[in-house]
């Protein structure tokens, strides 16, 4: 079984460790299966299995701002011909490699267009569709994916869509008008995290953490543009500082070079405090700690509830409102707290962290979660010759 993997890439970590959980779960349950990851993402990829190999597309950067995206590239030519490039690069290789199975992240025909050419010559058997859940606002939603003309095109390349969410919690046919000529390709797999009931006492024991002192972990997914956030993080930090023995602050790894020298000069002396860009152990951080700062993507969301973490999400999209929606749901089960950006801008989370410092939540999700390993039962049976 060949397999092939895309997933854009941009400013967030989450849609490689999205990947990565399906890419390890399929390893497991296949044994003969090889799979390949087409992606321009440059930081994160040791959360894929060894056994997996990468085709890396010239990367880009871009920016959630109000005033647009602000995409750069690094190979010194235009936008539109970067993405020419990686264009071109994709649909060789595919047509190449013809793997049985091709997994497109989020984005069907991928970023600006660029699998189009790729997915031309294949038959919409062999094409899974993955998508987080929440999308974006029901105007953008079926702009781009369910109104007629979109719908229609996803329907003709893509015979199965997997959505990273329980249904019993969220379907997408509930918040968007889905046509009824997709309803039938859906398979809603619960979130992806195995969940994590692992003692606390050996992993505190492994981080070197003391078994009674108070620790906080603050993390903001891939990081790029977030340092507004992180001075706000920063502030509820030294309100609280009296009541935590321990801070771990991860960055993102996308987090700017000049932002992340900031953090680490404006990181509290009072406490025992540590900054790291990156943490590939952040499933033992949040697992192990008594309070979590989260950013509100998928994944994080995900990872939070598979550790049973007691934590405060912060939906931190400017543009976009898929995290606000998310994290909404959420707290609403009172699985977590969240604060919006406007909320944190005039100082919500100094009582939100003293909230769940003196009064924690414990979200007990595990019928929600394990959904990467609900993957091989549901592409079985798409095989090349069903191509």
């Amino acid at each position: 079984m060949k397999i092939a993997m895309y997933w854009h890439n941009g400013r967030s970590l989450g849609h490689t460790a999205e990947s990565a959980k399906i890419a390890h779960a399929l390893v497991d349950d296949w044994d003969e299966a090889s799979i390949v990851g087409v992606t321009g993402a440059y930081r994160g990829t040791d959360l894929l299995p060894q056994a997996m190999d990468i085709l890396r597309l010239p990367t880009f950067t871009n920016y959630d701002r109000t005033t647009g995206w602000g995409t750069t590239n690094k190979l010194g030519v235009s936008n539109a011909r970067l993405f020419e490039i990686r264009a071109r690069l994709a649909e060789t290789f595919l047509l190449e490699y013809d793997p049985d199975l091709l997994l497109v992240n989020h984005i069907p025909a991928g970023a600006e267009q660029e699998l189009e050419g790729a997915l031309k010559a294949r038959s919409p058997e062999g094409n899974v569709l993955t998508l987080r859940g929440f999308l974006f606002d029901r105007v953008k939603t079926g702009r781009e994916y369910f109104d007629p003309v979109p719908a229609a095109w996803i329907a003709e390349k893509f015979g199965t869509i997997t959505v990273h969410m329980p249904s019993d919690i969220f379907r997408l046919e509930d918040h968007y008008d889905v046509p009824d000529v997709l309803l039938d390709r859906i398979h809603y797999t619960g979130y992806l995290a195995d969940p994590d009931d692992r003692p606390v006492a050996p992993l505190r024991e492994k981080l070197a953490w003391d078994a009674d002192e108070t620790v906080m972990v603050c993390a903001m997914g891939g990081g790029q543009g977030g340092i507004d956030i992180w001075r706000r993080i920063l502030d509820a930090i030294a309100v609280n500082s009296s009541s935590l023995d321990r801070i771990v602050i991860v960055s993102g790894p996308y987090l700017e070079h000049e932002s992340f020298q900031e953090l680490i000069a404006a990181a509290p002396d009072s406490v025992r405090t540590e900054v790291l860009a990156y943490a590939p152990n952040m499933g033992d951080l949040l697992r192990a700690a008594d309070i979590v700062i989260s950013a509100a993507g998928g994944n994080a969301i995900a990872e939070v509830l598979a550790a049973g973490a007691n934590a405060v999400l912060v939906p931190r999209q400017v543009r976009e409102s898929e995290q606000l929606l998310h994290s909404s749901l959420v707290a609403k089960r009172g699985w977590a707290r969240m604060a919006t950006l406007p909320e944190v801008e005039h100082g919500a989370l100094e009582s939100l962290c003293a909230d769940a410092i003196h009064e924690p939540l414990r979200p007990d999700c595990g019928e929600f979660l394990g959904g990467a390993r609900r993957y091989a039962g549901i592409l079985t049976g798409i095989t090349r010759e069903s191509k």
